[in-house]
């Protein structure tokens, strides 16, 4: 049956309709990750829900130096992850490590997420990459001078399939802590 002519006049206008929405929702890369420090107090903030940012400084310290920070809300199954980098000084860094030592469930020297966490280990847990890196080729593990102190992580499905991971490394070589929060 042959379409009737106002049907047939109406497809190419809706077709190209179609395609340049969808062309627009296609481009769509997401939300961008942030490393403007001047963003860390809003987005501890916007994290505080979770529950997995109640380490974290409520702010800078006015004596920290070479202040790193890098966050990214999520997207689609994508991971979400906040992490603050900082200099302190050597009594700060050992009033931290301390404390974390005393909170810590696990703690591990160096490495990454995939160094930390193996199925086939379950007493293992995961931890982070090194998001605020002074490099996008180190940007993975953390050198073995840092020590990575995993104060919480769940498993919400199964194998690692989704869950949560926070805590804070700390290189008293370096004098800096690296707090963490990742939900994925």
């Amino acid at each position: 049956m042959p379409m009737p002519s106002l049907s047939r006049s109406l497809f190419a206008p809706i077709v190209i309709f179609i395609l340049t929405i969808g062309g627009c929702c296609c481009d769509f890369d997401g939300p961008d990750e942030t490393n403007d420090v001047r963003e860390y107090v809003k987005t501890l903030k916007d994290w505080s829900a979770s529950g997995l940012v109640a380490h974290f400084p409520p702010s800078v310290p006015p004596e920290a130096k070479r202040v790193r920070f890098s966050a990214y809300p999520g997207f689609l199954q994508g991971g979400a992850y906040i992490q603050l980098r900082m200099q302190l000084p050597p009594e700060a860094i050992k009033r931290i490590e301390a404390r974390l030592k005393q909170e810590t469930t696990h703690a591990y020297a160096g490495g990454d997420i995939f160094d930390h966490y193996n199925e086939d280990q379950k007493n293992n847990l995961p931890t982070t990459c090194f998001h605020t890196a002074d490099d996008a080729a180190s940007a993975v593990r953390f050198p073995d001078h840092y020590i990575l102190y995993v104060l919480s992580a769940k498993d919400g499905g199964g194998s690692w399939n989704h869950g949560e991971t926070c805590g804070a490394a700390v290189s008293s070589t370096a004098n800096e802590v690296v707090y963490w929060a990742e939900s994925w």
